[in-house]
């Protein structure tokens, strides 16, 4: 597989198989990049194919007004985040997804969005402090 755009939130979308291998072209751009999202898009309009590369960028969140998340911010307790609207569309809009079974509480910690890790299988889904290191678990509970 190709080299993909970074997201700072989301470590190794591969790994979360977020995408796959295709010779289709993105909605969004036009462009053949040899690999497209597999996960939802939340939006009015239901783009078959969107590559990587649109949604880093935001260019599919602005064309489609998309976010790829069910999620709201979250403290250690589960308590709601607000963060600025430009962190919610940086994690939101222009973060790649990965399969949850319901809506998630995306952790928040010194003051920022986590790094999204992986997930232990069933349930559990792991987020690192992108500042301090420290870990966390999410239940995903279906």
């Amino acid at each position: 597989m190709i080299d993909l755009p970074l997201f700072p939130y989301h470590r190794d979308p591969i790994a979360s198989d977020s995408v796959r291998e295709t010779d289709a072209r993105c909605d969004c751009c036009g462009e053949k990049r040899g690999v497209t999202y597999i996960g939802n898009a939340y939006c009015l309009a239901q783009p078959e194919t969107l590559c990587p590369w649109c949604i880093a960028n935001g260019n599919a969140e602005n064309k489609y007004d998309a976010s790829f998340f069910d999620a709201d911010f979250v403290d250690d307790d589960m308590n709601p985040v607000d963060l600025p609207p430009e962190v919610h569309s940086a994690v939101f809009g222009r973060t790649i997804g990965f399969a949850t079974f319901n809506p998630i509480g995306w952790w928040v910690h010194c003051g920022e969005p986590a790094e999204y890790i992986r997930r232990d299988e069933p349930y559990d889904m792991i987020f690192e402090c992108r500042k301090c290191g420290k870990q966390q678990t999410i239940m995903d509970l279906d």
